[in-house]
């Protein structure tokens, strides 16, 4: 503080003058930084953005015609430019969008919200408005009548063709407005394209339409109306709805177009799964033409609804000719499949019915060519007896060991005069086809050879030196043993998959330690063979539940994934249904089998597992989170491809009384 010392001036007094000059020198600093902050505000500069002003009141709105002059020399497009106080101005055009492609998808508008197509800003509006479901459906009627008219007189085959498509679409979208399944809207999807610069403008718009042309969504320049499109998206317009620029969608159409819908399963073909949580009916069509196979995985913690999801799956396939067979270790489809009169085969000491995995059969490749695939047979047996061998001592299987007894299985068939040739098969001194096990489609005359056994390979296998402490592991496994309840696979089968919808196997009454996991390798093995790979123009599907099972050994891990690989070319869908999730992400074929399943049903998960399953499949947060805390029994997440939904799979009355295995 300076105070007066009576001298007549304001000189500090003795001790206070170092703080003087220091205030002096604090208040200059601040003159010089406010000096500053003038200068910068008087400076125009490129990184400055608009503000509000510029938007409310710009200094130039102008509508541009082609060949007129601007500040960027002569235009060649309709454009509308807007000056502002801050940038010299900005050039703007509007598209209207045209879905020729006859179906929407989810995301579908994600590149022009993204604006992915180079230096320039979107903005989209999407103009809803709600119509009298009476006045389409006449709508809908009369655009039936006339094309049904003309199709009388028309004499070209092609456009026939296509008018009789357009006149079956117009009658299922009919049917799904006539039932309320969905209701109609008219939809104008427009966007606002902006740019500093003309030159980056026609780039950017150049970009967009060929991207979308190629979607088969053509984007319509209003030109001569620029300007009137752009009005039209601010908020204060009163006329938003375009005629000419808008088109009739239904309620799945309206949701897949916004960023923040709830999209959905694109597919309007195959079976109805379910429903989504906005009470939408699911299609699924698990040989969709977009799919890179047909197989399937579904996921879920015990009591998530994985086996009433399965069998709604194979019941209402059956009805549109796709074939099922399931392997059943529990039991859960024996109910389901007697019911409706299928057969249900058990797989046990009891039981008549037994199966042998040493079969063979006939294979027909895409060319045509018939053949039988020993090689492949050789593996699935190699790994079936070295499971079998693991499950009494692993240590026995060394390298030395495992060659010797591949080289044993395949002097068997050797022996038996087995080879590629479908002839091969036959035994020329019998007449009576009975196939063992298999139907006789190739028209070969003669009955199939016996088949190789397990005590046969038992007893090659004790005539080598270095293979008889493992052929002793093995007694048990053959007729040569004394546990008949665990020799049941020695055998010839008396088995034979008919041209029936839905066909299991049950395993429920083998041992649950020992027999129970081999039974459901072996089945699943002897039906690729008999079931999966034939029948090429037949749609099969193959339930394989407690999949993880098969991960447990490297060899049948191989051979799954393997069949996941390959079933595709035999016009084959493999299923498998796990509560087991980590067992699959532990080993390298259980992420193959994954990576080869393009739909994937995810239902209710274990907190523990959920991490790992988020990682795996890139689920969101708000995925897991609704997968451990929000989904209840039947309630989970489809996802096809790209594609994902919330399902509910729901069933009839009849349905739920033949599905349910809860008892309570």
């Amino acid at each position: 503080m300076i105070e007066y010392n009576g001298k007549g001036n304001n000189e500090p007094r003795p001790g206070e003058k170092d703080a003087h000059h220091q205030k002096k020198n604090i208040l200059q600093k601040q003159k010089r930084k406010q000096k500053k902050r003038r200068e910068v505000k008087q400076t125009p500069s490129d990184k400055t953005v608009p503000t509000g002003i510029d938007f409310v009141s710009p200094t130039l709105v102008k509508e541009t015609l082609p060949e007129e002059s601007g500040v960027e020399g002569r235009y060649n497009d309709y454009l509308v430019e807007v000056g502002s106080t801050i940038e010299q101005a900005r050039y703007y055009r509007s598209f209207f969008a045209e879905i020729k492609g006859g179906n929407t998808w989810a995301s579908m508008l994600d590149p022009l919200i993204l604006g992915e197509f180079g230096k320039g800003d979107t903005d989209v509006a999407i103009h809803v408005e709600p119509v009298d479901l009476s006045l389409e459906l006449e709508d809908v009627k009369k655009r039936i009548e006339g094309l049904e008219s003309d199709l009388i007189t028309e004499k070209d085959d092609s456009r026939a063709h296509e008018m009789r498509d357009e006149i079956a679409d117009l009658k299922v979208r009919q049917k799904r407005l006539r039932t309320n399944i969905e209701k109609p809207f008219r939809v104008s999807i427009q966007s606002v394209i902006s740019s500093l610069s003309i030159k980056e403008l026609k780039k950017f718009t150049n970009n967009l339409v060929r991207r979308f042309a190629g979607r088969e969504v053509y984007m319509r320049s209003p030109d001569g109306k620029q300007l009137d499109a752009l009005y039209n998206i601010t908020p204060i317009s009163q006329n938003y709805m375009y005629k000419e620029h808008s088109f009739s969608y239904e309620t799945s159409n309206v949701a897949d177009l916004f960023p923040f819908g709830h999209g959905g399963i694109s597919h309007r073909t195959g079976i109805v799964l379910g429903y989504d949580d906005l009470g939408r009916p699911i299609y699924y069509d698990g040989w969709h033409t977009n799919l890179m196979n047909h197989n399937m995985v579904i996921l879920g913690r015990a009591g998530g609804g994985k086996t009433f999801c399965t069998m709604t799956l194979t019941h209402r396939s059956a009805h549109i000719g796709i074939y099922t067979v399931i392997i059943d270790p529990k039991g859960d489809y024996r109910k389901f499949v007697t019911s409706m009169g299928c057969p249900y085969v058990d797989l046990s000491p009891n039981s008549k019915y037994r199966i042998n995995f040493f079969d063979v059969d006939i294979e027909e490749r895409n060319d045509g060519e018939q053949r039988v695939n020993i090689e492949e047979t050789v593996q699935g047996v190699r790994a079936i007896v070295f499971k079998m061998l693991r499950i009494m001592d692993d240590s026995i299987l060394t390298g030395r060991v495992k060659v010797k007894i591949e080289n044993l299985i395949r002097k068997l068939y050797r022996d038996k005069g087995i080879n590629e040739d479908p002839n091969s098969l036959i035994d020329q001194n019998k007449h009576i086809v009975k196939g063992n096990g298999g139907t006789n489609l190739y028209n070969l005359s003669g009955e199939y050879k016996t088949m190789p056994q397990l005590g046969d390979l038992f007893v090659l296998m004790h005539q080598e030196n270095d293979l008889q402490e493992a052929s002793e592991l093995l007694r048990n496994f053959t007729r040569y043993g004394d546990s008949p309840t665990q020799a049941i696979f020695d055998t010839q089968s008396n088995v034979s998959i008919q041209n029936t919808a839905i066909f299991a196997f049950g395993l429920a009454d083998l041992d649950e330690e020992i027999m129970r996991p081999l039974g459901l390798f072996i089945a699943t093995k002897w039906q690729s063979t008999k079931f999966a790979k034939k029948n090429r123009h037949l749609r099969k599907r193959v339930v394989f539940d407690e999949a993880q099972t098969a991960m447990y050994e490297p060899e049948t891990a191989q051979w799954l994934e393997n069949e996941f690989r390959t079933v595709r070319f035999f016009n084959t869908s493999m299923c498998a249904v796990t509560q087991g999730f980590e067992v699959f992400a532990r080993v390298e074929q259980g992420l193959g089998i994954l990576k080869n399943a393009p739909t994937k049903i995810f239902l209710r998960q274990e907190p523990i597992d959920i991490e790992e399953v988020k990682g795996k499949f890139d689920l969101t947060e708000g995925e897991g989170s609704f997968l451990v805390h929000q989904a209840q029994k039947g309630l989970g997440i489809i996802r096809v491809d790209e594609e994902a939904s919330i399902i509910k799979v729901d069933s009839t009355p009849y349905e739920f009384e033949l599905f349910k295995t809860d008892p309570g």
